[in-house]
């Protein structure tokens, strides 16, 4: 996919989470601004995320490396969506201290899980270098 049009997906996919959290919400109470921040961060560090891994990915096999934590990525802001969608529809009931540490919960494993997934890449790319090279050919 090129660029252009994943940056415009990324913009509508933002644009649709914010229609969303502006139009059901029912007040403006701390929950709410806890989810449109954490709404925001989700979108900012996806983008940052696979910014970063794109640049690194030039060849086929850099770019199945990094499938599965743009997938964690994109999970985790597909998930945002309808989290922005309870938290807004709950603003009133819900605590600002629950809204939080929901939020929190899951962009944490989302990180980790991001993160782990480029750690075991290195590790692949280890032995996979080291098995290159002692290999001979009969």
């Amino acid at each position: 996919m090129s660029k252009k049009i994943a940056l415009a997906v990324w913009v509508l996919m933002l644009l649709l989470s914010m229609v969303l959290l502006f139009t059901l919400n029912q007040g403006m109470t701390a929950a709410f601004w806890i989810t449109f921040v954490f709404v925001v961060a989700a979108f900012c560090s996806t983008l940052l995320f696979q910014c970063l891994v794109g640049k690194k990915a030039k060849t086929p096999d850099d770019r199945f490396l990094q499938f599965p934590s743009a997938l964690i990525s994109g999970v985790y802001v597909a998930a945002q969506i309808p989290l922005c969608i309870v938290f807004s529809l709950c603003s009133d009931i819900v605590s600002w201290k629950v809204a939080l540490l929901v939020h929190a919960i899951i962009l944490i494993l989302a990180w980790i899980l991001s993160l782990g997934g480029l750690a075991g890449n290195d590790y692949i790319r280890k032995v996979n270098s080291r098995q290159k090279n002692h290999h001979t050919e009969l």
